[in-house]
């Protein structure tokens, strides 16, 4: 079959809970995969092939020469075709990937997920990844950048290096030439500084991007030409001013995410990149985690234009492993170069502030020479960038687990037991990890923090992980201790596998780790549903939650406990929020009940009002505030007072029966490129045009002059089959996602049983 990359070939297996899936991968299956593409090159050039995620265990042969293998399924790796080409016929290029089971803790997809780029050069030129450009400093006079950089030769050769600079409104705003001479079969490294005047600077609101051309010259001819686009930017951290951006104090609203994309699976298109990051900037989010593996190229260039900030991690699990066939496998003979290879790629991009060299590592507990390789990873980042932070997500909880089994005698059991460790004595046994790192993460930790400065008043910190059920008294502290610089929670965005660990129950379903509720659930469960947003990216409570801890002053909306659930106990993973819709919508048996509303706000008190009638007042506590009356249908309304003034109010009106289909497109024009991607947001509706939240109903899409990609919803568990044309609806809604090759009109029609059908068109241009 013919397939355009980025291509992941999981999303459209059929899920089961018997096959080599398990609830860590959503249950989908690992299958062998195969790529051929024929192609024919040009005779004198040198050609570099740029292949930017396969997973796993990728195979590269050219002609039927093996040319590498690579094992890790989230770094970017080259390989140089240039060897093995014809010039007189076509040429067979072969990819394939064969991913192990059970080889990760998410939803990793398979398969080219990630683009693959071709990259042709001269017989002088600038290969991938040997610019880098760099901020030297900033001051009144303007920026000096130190530019980095390393020409390969086929021939000895006096060239001159040319270099221009152009903003982003096409200005050349600087031009220098640089002679060399350079040796056949030889790398020669070069550096020099670049002066910019009035220069504009990349940060959070105003991301302002410059390209470096970089052309190389023999004489009159032209031999190649590299661009470089890059960012003029200072950072700096210290226990007393805290992070600064350009000498601007920020604290980092941050959220750890994964890299799949819903309906997409792992396949990394730009617009699901750009959309994803989009929405988690209109939520509040200013940095995100990449969690636990370097993203996309695409990914950081969306982060670098829109101003986010990104932690990049590198490793979930050094040589102790986590699942049976993760990367522990490989990590003692691959780390050093997969480290290289996300450096490298990365290092040019300014939304980049730190590399993390690990997440939750197992050795933190002082074994298998934990402080070495903490050194020897943290020295490798610093050897190809000096320029950013090097963090590790810390999980100090693994420190003090005792992992001895029944079976171990006595004294070997005492021997190793950490269980009664003190703060005191995990600090001393983590310290070689901490050592090396310039900023330490923190996961789940955020009670310890004013501890952890007294005992290490030189430490720099932030909530690598921090749960939502916590967030505001993580944030609090955030906000008032200088050496913590942010605060990362888990998760910004809702990502499949790792089922069920946001989940909660009811009291009357029993209390979540027990045997009858487990951390983790079981098949259908695809989800982790722990995400501000979820996996269509609709906004859940807590995203509406966070905003206005984070940022005060928001408009107040309300959300509602189902009066079935009134005074009884809810718990869950700690990852969970509580169980709240945002509808004042309950069957008839309910009228007359008492129900719980609550909303979030830094308000100094909330007037509710059920159909204009007063009911009380409350006043927020950690920014919650709530209320207890009676179901009455009709309209509850929340008022917000601030200084004896109302300033923002908000009401919930009771729907009507679920009667149509509402299908609205994200963007009313998009490429036909077969890459580009076109969302339509689709609602259940009444008869008014009010979302229906209740209204879970299968649904049926067909489209015309475009190709579907899918159709799917939020719900976490379900059985609904990806890529296909039909899903069910969850808390009324659901997304479809659409591209073409054709210019022209994209219509798309949804319908159901018993509803209108809905449709929608964009052009496609």
């Amino acid at each position: 079959m013919d397939v355009d990359l980025p291509h992941d070939y999981a999303i459209s297996q059929k899920r089961s809970a018997d096959g080599n899936g398990t609830q860590n991968n959503g249950f989908y299956p690992d299958q062998d995969g195969r790529y051929v593409k024929y192609m024919t090159f040009e005779e004198g050039k040198h050609y570099v092939l740029d292949i930017d995620g396969a997973y796993m265990r990728t195979l590269v042969y050219l002609n039927e020469n093996y040319l590498a293998n690579h094992p890790y399924g989230y770094t970017p790796f080259l390989v140089d075709l240039t060897p093995y080409i014809f010039t007189d016929c076509t040429n067979k290029l072969m990819i394939s990937t064969s991913p192990l089971a059970d080889s990760t803790r998410w939803y990793s997809g398979n398969g080219l997920y990630r683009d693959v780029f071709l990259w042709e050069g001269g017989n002088v030129r600038i290969e991938p990844w040997d610019m880098f450009v760099s901020t030297a400093s900033v001051d009144e006079d303007g920026a000096q950048l130190r530019v980095r950089f390393a020409v390969s030769a086929d021939k000895d050769a006096a060239i001159q290096v040319r270099f221009t600079v152009i903003s982003g409104d096409g200005r050349c705003v600087k031009a220098q030439e640089h002679q060399m001479q350079v040796l056949a079969q030889e790398k020669m490294a070069e550096e020099l500084l670049l002066k910019i005047e009035n220069p504009l600077l990349w940060d959070l609101d105003t991301p302002h991007l410059y390209t470096l051309k970089t052309e190389i010259w023999e004489g009159e001819q032209l031999l190649d030409i590299t661009v470089t686009e890059f960012g003029i930017r200072t950072i700096s951290a210290d226990v007393e001013n805290g992070l600064l951006l350009n000498g601007k104090e920020i604290k980092l609203r941050g959220g750890c995410i994964h890299h799949d994309h819903g309906v997409l699976g792992a396949a990394a298109f730009p617009a699901a990149e750009e959309r994803k990051i989009r929405l988690l900037k209109e939520a509040g989010f200013n940095a995100l985690r990449t969690a636990h593996n370097p993203p996309s190229l695409a990914f950081l260039e969306c982060c670098d234009r829109m101003g986010m900030i990104v932690m990049d991690e590198a490793f979930d699990a050094w040589n102790k492993g986590k699942r049976p066939n993760d990367y522990h496998w490989f990590f003692e003979d691959w780390c050093l170069r997969d480290i290289s290879y996300m450096v490298l790629r990365e290092r040019n991009h300014p939304c980049v502030f730190s590399y993390s060299t690990g997440n939750e590592i197992h050795e933190i507990d002082g074994t298998s020479n934990m402080g070495k390789w903490s050194r020897i990873l943290a020295d490798e980042i610093r050897k190809y960038d000096d320029t950013r932070f090097v963090t590790s997500g810390v999980q100090r909880v693994f420190a003090t687990r005792d992992r001895t089994e029944e079976c171990d005698p006595v004294e070997y059991r005492k021997r190793v037991q950490k269980m009664d460790y003190s703060f005191a004595q995990v600090n001393e046994l983590t310290a070689a990890y901490d050592e090396p790192l310039d900023i330490i993460g923190r996961n789940y930790y955020y009670s310890s923090y004013l501890e952890e400065h007294e005992c290490y008043p030189e430490h720099i910190l932030w909530g690598s992980e921090t749960q939502t059920i916590h967030f505001y008294e993580s944030w609090q502290l955030t906000k008032e201790l200088p050496y913590v610089l942010g605060d990362f929670t888990w998760t910004a965005y809702d990502n499949m596998g790792e089922v069920g660990t946001g989940r909660g129950v009811w009291a009357r379903d029993g209390v979540i780790g027990t045997q009858a509720q487990p951390f983790r659930t079981g098949y259908p469960w695809r989800n982790c549903y722990q995400g501000d947003l979820d996996l269509c990216g609709y906004r859940r409570p807590q995203s509406y939650f966070r905003e206005t801890v984070w940022l005060g002053n928001t408009e107040p909306r309300i959300f509602v406990t189902h009066p079935e659930h009134f005074g009884e106990g809810y718990s869950g993973t700690h990852w969970h929020w509580n169980d709240v819709n945002e509808t004042w919508t309950f069957e008839d048996r309910y009228v007359g009940r008492p129900v719980k509303a609550e909303t979030y706000t830094d308000a100094e008190k909330i007037l509710w009002y059920v159909n204009d009638v007063p009911v009380g007042e409350s006043v927020p506590e950690k920014g919650i505030a709530s209320i207890e009356t009676i179901y009455i249908k009709g309209k509850i309304t929340a008022a917000a007072y601030k200084d004896g003034k109302e300033y923002a109010r908000c009401s919930l009106q009771t729907t009507g029966k679920a009667c149509a289909i509402n299908v609205e497109a994200e963007k009313q024009e998009f490429a036909a490129d077969r890459r580009d991607l076109c969302y339509f947001d689709i609602s259940i509706v009444d008869q008014e045009g009010r979302l229906v939240v209740d209204g879970e109903s299968e649904i049926t899409c067909t489209v015309m002059g475009g190709e579907l990609l899918g159709i799917y919803s939020g719900n976490p568990c379900n059985e609904d089959q990806y890529t296909s044309n039909t899903c069910h609806t969850f808390k009324g809604r659901a997304l479809a996602i659409v591209r073409t090759k054709d210019p022209g009109t994209v219509g798309i029609k949804v319908y159901g049983k018993e509803l209108a059908a809905g449709y929608a068109q964009a052009t496609a241009i």
